[in-house]
């Protein structure tokens, strides 16, 4: 009996039944790939078929044809990301540190996020599959693609204008929440999935969860009506980091030049009183956001039960474990 590469719950073959369907729409799938990166990621003329390359990571596109997940310039359903480049620490380690990460978003923390599964290449190298939210699956629009802006792009922000760095300093967590109020019809709603998802970053030591990691997408029943995706890009990058410069990829507070609350002017990091005044800035109402930190502390003997079960290396895991001990701590304090 060996485990389900999607949800980690025992099964007799790589998926259980309700991963197949949710996955792959109800093909059964062999963990391992019937091909490699070369021929995945090269065309015939020889160029390089993917989506697009963020730092260090290739993106690749793919759909299931004849119960078969083939490369695709066009209607992709699927995204494949293969491990980081190889100057990077516990870099083998990335597609596992993705899908555990955000398995327990989705299951742990109740967090909406894209469905994904740990994969192996035909030489046995290990790649992350997520399957694409943009895409819809049923009714007289099956196929089509909803229209989605990342808070980036729907802040102004260019790197042409910007800075290289525009998407990591132009624009705060408080600042994507204010957007969110300005383009979300049930705002509330997604203001308390946004702090949720923030908290969880910062207790799994997401250090990357830039203003391109947040987007927006339309309804199917009226275009002109917006609300969160799922969460995607969810990883502990101090797996692969050690050293980060900042706890979090962008700032709590839009004033946070000028503000600091007693707790970060004392310890340097964010703990509680930060994510308190964070949920009050922002509209989370207080005894809420309370629960939201205390289950998070709570949540980290089942975080590490189910690190044990994923497919990282031994150590990824023993690291992964020290991380997210520290940041309950600090939560804690």
């Amino acid at each position: 009996m060996g485990l389900c590469h999607c949800c980690l719950k025992e099964t007799e073959q790589d998926f259980c039944r309700a991963c197949s369907k949710a996955l792959f729409g109800g093909s059964r799938f062999s963990a391992t790939l019937d091909f490699d990166i070369p021929q995945l990621a090269f065309a015939k003329d020889g160029t390089v078929k993917r989506i697009s390359i963020s730092g260090a990571q290739t993106k690749f596109s793919v759909k299931v044809e004849n119960k078969k997940l083939i490369n695709t310039d066009r209607g992709g359903t699927h995204i494949l990301k293969p491990t980081l480049l190889p100057y990077y620490e516990n870099y083998q380690d990335a597609p596992a540190n993705e899908h555990v990460t955000m398995l327990m978003a989705r299951v742990l923390f109740k967090i909406p996020t894209a469905i994904s599964a740990l994969l192996y290449f035909k030489n046995g190298d290990p790649v992350y599959i997520t399957k694409r939210f943009d895409v819809i699956e049923t009714g007289e629009h099956t196929g089509k693609r909803l229209s989605q802006s990342d808070f980036a792009q729907i802040a102004g922000l260019v790197p042409e204008i910007n800075g290289s760095d525009y998407k990591y300093k132009g624009i705060s967590y408080e600042g994507i929440a204010t957007l969110i109020r300005e383009n979300v019809s049930a705002a509330d709603v997604a203001i308390e999935i946004f702090f949720r998802t923030v908290l969880f970053n910062y207790l799994v030591c997401n250090g990357d969860a830039h203003a391109k990691n947040f987007s927006l997408r339309n309804s199917v029943e009226n275009p002109d009506v917006y609300d969160l995706t799922p969460a995607y890009d969810l990883l502990n990058t101090s797996l692969h980091i050690p050293h980060e410069q900042s706890r979090t990829a962008l700032d709590l507070f839009k004033d946070e030049d000028d503000f600091k609350t007693p707790f970060y002017e004392a310890n340097g990091f964010y703990g509680s009183p930060d994510f308190m005044e964070f949920a009050k800035r922002i509209g989370v109402v207080e005894k809420r956001a309370a629960r939201f930190i205390k289950q998070a502390i709570d949540a980290v003997p089942a975080m590490e039960e189910m690190l044990d079960k994923s497919f990282l290396s031994e150590q990824g895991k023993a690291k992964y474990k020290e991380s997210i001990r520290d940041r309950a701590k600090a939560l804690g304090l």
